[in-house]
């Protein structure tokens, strides 16, 4: 059989979440400062590289990163998708992701939605873990699906529509139901 036969397993469930306004705001201003900064030593005539040794080879090094790395958090982070499919939960973070979870449907024993305070709870969003070792992953607000595993483990995903995403979790571990 080759592998362009093999159909794909249908997404019964999609949801893609971006962080909140002020996230991009703050990678924003930060890429702004940096900009700055450069184009100010630019014009002062400061030449790190002219400057030789490891002291110009730092600070170059620096201003790249400074440029680089707003980029680099907004393309692989501040964005979360999870999704359901017949035989697995799927949750990734990055427009190219950058980490992923996958969760076999049949490991899930128990499913609740759930309310939380992300900032005391957890301490904010984005991949944290709990004071219980539960692992979180979530982009936004306050509400998600809090799963219990097989392995003892438990997950919590942030979602903004966590009653749909549990019944699709419900009807991928019930098909037929």
């Amino acid at each position: 059989m080759a592998v362009a036969s093999l159909n794909p397993l249908a997404v019964v469930y999609r949801e893609e979440q971006n962080f909140e306004w002020w996230t991009y705001l703050l990678v924003a201003l930060i890429e702004a400062v940096a900009g700055s900064t450069l184009a100010w030593i630019s014009q002062s005539g400061f030449n790190p590289v002219a400057s030789g040794g490891l002291r110009g080879l730092a600070i170059s090094m620096i201003a790249i990163g400074a440029i680089a790395m707003p980029m680099l958090v907004v393309v692989g982070f501040l964005r979360m998708t999870t999704e359901v499919t017949p035989t697995d939960l799927r949750v990734w973070f990055g427009w190219i992701p950058t980490y992923r979870r996958f969760v076999a449907i049949g490991m899930i024993q128990k499913i609740d939605v759930v309310s939380y305070r992300p900032i005391l709870d957890h301490g904010g969003w984005g991949i944290r873990s709990g004071r219980d070792g539960e692992r979180v992953l979530n982009a936004r607000g306050s509400r998600g699906v809090r799963l219990e595993l097989s392995d003892g483990t438990r997950l919590l995903i942030g979602s903004q529509r966590p009653e749909a995403l549990a019944l699709a979790i419900e009807g991928a571990l019930r098909p037929g139901c």
